[in-house]
């Protein structure tokens, strides 16, 4: 531990741009002055510093011996409060810096910016995940260009790692390869990936957008290819490793998901896929008609009223409520955010909402007013006042479901809890 002499240590606070909350508490005999900023970064130490009386002690104020209360020192900002016994007590001279870590202290519950721990990849084609904060470290998977990370920890001298989980990966990775915190925030809407999903038997990928055209090959039902072009009649998909075709619309589904890492073991798996995919080029025409039966199971639509189905919605969306918040999640289940929430909610029932804030903001359901707010209905947050940054689902009662943060996982609050409300959009008609 390190001394501080009084002057120094008054100096050093005036230079500080930081605000600070303190509170003196004394506990066996010492006076014990916490410090922490009123908006700590995650994970840093609190300062604390302590008054311990040297064999002499130089009386720095008297305290009213009749209530029994302390002085105010000439720190403006600074509440300093003394335990006194005969109603009178000491400022001591002696100040001693220790550092503890932030979970020592209990403060007060703030409310966590759900990017506050988001990072995305941003690299020319791909960075490595390892084992370690080194380079020398083995290799667990890597990280493509746009892939969303959940932010652990830092790590190395100058807090030049980061420690990171994305999808089924845990490791480290220089953070300099990494939009993180508001930066990724702003860009959040532009990472995420289209991708078509048959809900035929099979169909077939042709090399234009017309019947007549030669057939590439076929994705079968449930399989995915990401998608390039939207159109009415037919999209443009990516096929096999790098070729491009193009599929009947009305067969199939558009899915909007961020990209994870991928393990050493997964990347594999994906290389075998692409392969078999690779193969099906070699089959007949014959193999794989056009026109195919529908197969996928069709949402329930048996509710006996709108009304019905609003309860319904809001029901499915309860169960989940406790799990857990994880960035750019695919799965109600394991995890997601708040977007990926209210999306993968409403997929249960048919309905294909955007996969971010801001595009359920523009473009789901229809928009209503605040007095006409139903249970399903989704509300539109802002942090910065203008872009939709935050959603949750409306379950009556004035409170929301929602995928909160990282540390509050899916939480139900009062629909006001935080932020600006942007607006509200109505998915059941």
């Amino acid at each position: 531990m390190s001394t501080i002499a009084k002057d120094d240590f008054r100096e050093w606070e005036r230079k500080r741009t930081t605000t600070l909350v303190s509170t003196i508490v004394i506990i066996a005999g010492v006076a014990v002055l916490v410090q922490k900023p009123a908006q700590a970064p995650a994970q840093k130490p609190i300062r604390v510093y302590t008054q311990q009386a040297p064999s002499t002690v130089q009386m720095q104020a008297v305290l009213d011996t009749a209530a029994g209360a302390a002085s105010i020192l000439d720190r403006d900002f600074m509440q300093e409060t003394f335990l006194t016994t005969a109603g009178a007590a000491a400022v001591l001279d002696s100040e001693v810096m220790v550092e503890l870590p932030a979970e020592a202290v209990q403060a007060a519950d703030v409310e966590e910016s759900e990017y506050a721990n988001l990072a995305i990849a941003n690299v020319d084609n791909y960075v490595n995940v390892r084992s370690a904060p080194n380079t020398d470290s083995e290799i667990v998977g890597k990280m493509y260009d746009g892939s969303v990370a959940q932010i652990l920890s830092t790590a190395g001298d100058a807090d030049e790692w980061f420690q990171v989980v994305s999808g089924n990966v845990e490791g480290y990775i220089k953070a300099e390869y990494f939009i993180y915190g508001d930066a990724a925030a702003a860009v959040a809407d532009h990472y995420v990936t289209r991708y078509i999903e048959v809900q035929a038997d099979r169909l077939n990928v042709r090399e234009e957008p017309d019947l007549s055209s030669g057939r590439i090959g076929y994705i079968d039902h449930g399989e995915r290819a990401k998608l390039i072009e939207w159109g009415d009649e037919w999209c443009k998909v990516r096929y096999a490793d790098a070729q491009e075709g193009y599929v009947a619309s009305e067969y199939v589904a558009v899915i909007e998901e961020f990209i994870y890492a991928k393990s050493v073991e997964e990347e594999a798996a994906e290389q075998a896929a692409l392969q078999e995919l690779q193969a099906r080029t070699q089959a007949s025409e014959e193999a794989a008609p056009e026109r195919m039966v529908i197969s996928a199971a069709p949402p329930q639509t048996n509710y006996a009223s709108v009304s019905a189905l609003r309860n319904a919605v809001v029901d499915y969306a309860m169960q989940y409520l406790g799990n857990r918040y994880v960035h750019g999640g695919q799965s109600l289940a394991s995890g997601t955010d708040c977007s990926g929430f209210t999306c993968y909610v409403y997929q249960a029932f048919g309905y294909q909402l955007s996969r971010t804030p801001q595009g359920q903001y523009t473009s789901a359901g229809q928009s209503i007013d605040m007095a006409q707010i139903q249970p399903g209905d989704v509300i539109c947050y802002s942090s910065n006042g203008s872009s939709c940054t935050h959603v949750g689902l409306y379950i009556g009662n004035g409170q929301i479901i929602h995928a909160a943060n990282s540390r509050k996982g899916v939480i139900i609050s009062n629909y006001d809890y935080d932020g600006v409300i942007l607006g509200v959009r109505s998915i059941v008609e």
